[in-house]
């Protein structure tokens, strides 16, 4: 311990101690313009509710666009949630806890709200593909399981995008609320801040818009249409024949036709060709100085212009991380590069998944923290650290399953030990039932049985081991 007035001339003097300046001095670079961002998308096609729409054709009109969000949503909705206390040694937090279960309907209680969580998020996922979504909290007043009146989550509302009308902001950098549209005979109200939840991704200073995952795709599924768009004509063109009117000038010659009788042939053959491309008529009538021919060798060849396509969508696939798809259509079919390709794809889940937990969870604040609300409004005001947590289960890797296929080796290097725990656990991954009481065996049978194939070289050794440790 250092006397008073001493001073360590081996670090720099920085005088004596201040107080730390609170004053906020910079901003965050986004630019709100009557609620609207500007400055962060530069194509005028993709901003604000034109960007909703291009959105929503995508997913509406593109089966590569489909089937990549669709893959990425129904993993997402495999995870399984419940509520943790922030602090496994305090009661009220468990209390806390209780009451966060019984509210979202998780650890064995029915639920208090109106729509179940999983069906909340079969539509909250939709943040993800666009960038941002967010939902009004209603609530409601009901006893709990203890007989205590309480005020619960109903559930949260569901607010489309192509409703939105401006982002309010006081002060340009922290949102204060959201103005939607006016439809019909109803004029929405202001919805504010600490009534909101609001999901976003890739979200930059004050962008509460975000990024979606369409974004990086749209300019593939622009030109993915174009191309079909060209396949299309040409099929048109190529599938039915294009006639070619061939006139003989010699036979009118022989005939004695004149240029006007030539013409007015010529015109009558020019209709009879349009009825039939129109497929007004089925037949043509030619002559021997006016008939008909077939233009070019109705050949189409789309090869090309079909890989293009196959590039458009690896490169969409590859903007939700789900390029793994493709790769029993393309070249590369190998199980370790779809393993990678799966396990990329598996963390940027979780992430989205994250992403859901900490906005729920929390302290109150601006369009977060609804956990945080609710118990404030139940209990007071609480620690931080007594709040419950919002946690998934169900999409992180599963170690021991990776490793089922060395399991033998590690057990026959010694680096593994064959017990009743390490059965229970590799019977409940295969499905194979809890192991009996009358079935559990020791080390030494389980070794036994192990090396059966190998001569039993592994268990005299064994046996050998403990006889030795017995004579000892």
């Amino acid at each position: 311990m250092y006397k008073q007035g001493y001073i360590n001339r081996d670090l720099p003097y920085r005088g004596a101690p201040s107080s730390p300046n609170l004053r906020v001095r910079g901003i965050s670079g986004t630019y709100l313009q009557a609620g609207q961002i500007t400055g962060k998308e530069q194509n005028n096609r993709l901003v604000g509710s034109a960007w909703i729409s291009e959105a929503e054709e995508m997913l509406a009109t593109d089966a590569c666009v489909q089937a990549s969000w669709r893959v990425l949503k129904q993993t997402l909705l495999e995870a399984a949630w419940r509520w943790v206390p922030g602090d496994e040694s305090d009661e009220l937090s468990k209390e806390l806890c209780r009451y966060a279960n019984e509210c979202w309907g998780f650890d064995g209680y029915p639920g208090m709200m109106s729509t179940s969580w999983e069906d909340q998020l079969s539509y909250m996922w939709e943040f993800a593909p666009i960038g941002y979504r967010y939902f009004e909290e209603l609530y409601r007043i009901a006893p709990c399981a203890l007989g205590t009146p309480r005020v619960w989550l109903d559930r949260f509302a569901d607010r489309e995008p192509s409703a939105h009308l401006r982002w309010d902001s006081a002060d340009g950098q922290n949102l204060d609320g959201v103005t939607q549209i006016a439809r019909g005979q109803r004029q929405p109200l202001p919805i504010p801040a600490d009534k909101l939840l609001l999901l976003n991704i890739n979200q930059t200073g004050s962008n509460f818009e975000g990024r979606g995952l369409l974004r990086a795709g749209w300019w593939w599924w622009r030109f993915k249409q174009r191309t079909s768009n060209l396949i299309g004509v040409g099929v048109e063109r190529w599938a039915v024949a294009t006639p070619r009117i061939s006139v003989n000038r010699s036979m009118a010659e022989e005939m004695g036709l004149t240029d006007h009788d030539i013409d007015t042939m010529i015109d009558r053959a020019a209709a009879q060709a349009q009825a039939y491309v129109a497929q007004e008529q089925a037949f043509l009538v030619d002559n021997p100085v006016v008939s008909f021919q077939t233009y070019g060798e109705q050949k189409l060849d789309s090869s090309h212009a079909l890989a293009i396509i196959r590039e458009c969508d690896h490169q969409i696939a590859q903007s939700f991380l789900a390029q793994f798809m493709h790769l029993g259509i393309t070249d590369t079919g190998a199980r370790s590069v779809g393993e990678v390709h799966l396990s990329v794809f598996r963390r940027s889940a979780l992430n989205l998944c994250d992403i859901v937990a900490s906005r729920v969870g929390g302290m109150d604040r601006r369009a977060a923290g609804t956990i945080g609300r609710l118990i404030k409004w139940n209990y007071g005001e609480v620690n931080p650290s007594q709040l419950p947590r919002l946690v998934h289960s169900g999409l992180d890797s599963d170690d021991l399953a990776e490793s089922l296929v060395s399991l033998g080796q590690l057990v026959q290097f010694g680096l593994l030990t064959p017990e009743d725990d390490l059965e229970r656990s590799i019977r409940e991954r295969i499905g194979a039932g809890e192991l009996p009481e009358e079935a559990s065996r020791s080390y030494f049978d389980r070794i036994s049985a192990a090396s059966v194939g190998g001569g039993g070289a592994l268990a005299l050794a064994e046996r050998y081991r403990k006889m030795r440790k017995g004579a000892q």
